[in-house]
């Protein structure tokens, strides 16, 4: 969570320049935000608002071409690349949905979208570690298991996953992502000329209402690094035009 450390990084310059009483300020800022964090409802409320944005679709019976995952769910590459394992991260339900959906449409095209988020790469992109991991199970041969491996964020996926299916007008695809994550899948995948997306949320950290507890610091930590990357993540992609609404619905 950089927003303590930034804190107390202005607390020293206070200090070096001779404002004690700023420099208290930040540093009692400093410790003081991070247990903030741990009241559940500060975390929870924020998280929950973007996690209730789409539900979980019922896909009988409905008309559909294909299915998208989104990156982001397997683990560091050069670990999976040193120890000879695929990795998988906390978003692994998007892999293991895929399988789900997989299993129960068969025969139709799943794509993979994405390279790697860092900006440094090293080890096995995400394609690599999704490949073994499918080869693991032995469905590596499978014909509709496609592979999208050139995007970095959110609207390369967008962009990239159009240009290689081409989706005609009236076509419906699955779009799998992280609950918290999916407005911004949606909005980017919109901006980006697709018409007929059917979100599927999974991933979900937070109860559809109330908190589970008042207090817990290391679970409110992890929710508001969500919540800052995906609120920053949004509003950045409004004001740089990659999604029409700031919270699309």
């Amino acid at each position: 969570m950089i927003q303590p450390f930034l804190l107390l990084l202005a607390g020293l310059l206070c200090r070096l320049f001779k404002n004690q009483r700023w420099a208290r300020i930040f540093t009692i800022g400093a410790v003081i935000l991070p247990l903030l964090y741990g009241l559940v409802p500060l975390s929870h409320i924020p998280l929950q608002f973007l996690e209730n944005r789409f539900d979980v679709p019922i896909l009988e019976g409905q008309p559909l071409d294909g299915i998208i995952i989104l990156g982001g769910h397997t683990g560091y590459g050069e670990i999976s690349k040193t120890r000879g394992q695929a990795q998988l991260n906390g978003a692994a339900e998007r892999f293991t949905t895929a399988l789900h959906l997989h299993h129960k449409f068969p025969d139709l095209p799943i794509l993979f979208s994405g390279f790697y988020g860092a900006l440094v790469h090293k080890g096995w992109s995400e394609n690599q570690t999704i490949n073994r991991l499918l080869a693991d199970l032995g469905m590596a041969e499978s014909p509709n298991i496609l592979f999208e491996g050139t995007s970095r964020n959110t609207y390369e996926n967008a962009i990239h996953s159009e240009t290689l299916l081409s989706p005609q007008p009236g076509s419906f695809w699955i779009l799998v992502t992280s609950a918290s994550h999916m407005p911004r899948a949606v909005g980017s995948f919109r901006k980006a000329g697709w018409t007929g997306v059917i979100p599927y949320p999974v991933d979900y950290q937070t109860l559809p209402s109330g908190f589970p507890n008042i207090w817990n610091l290391p679970h409110g930590l992890r929710m508001m690094e969500i919540v800052f990357h995906e609120y920053v993540g949004l509003f950045a992609y409004w004001l740089s035009g990659k999604t029409q609404t700031l919270f699309p619905k």
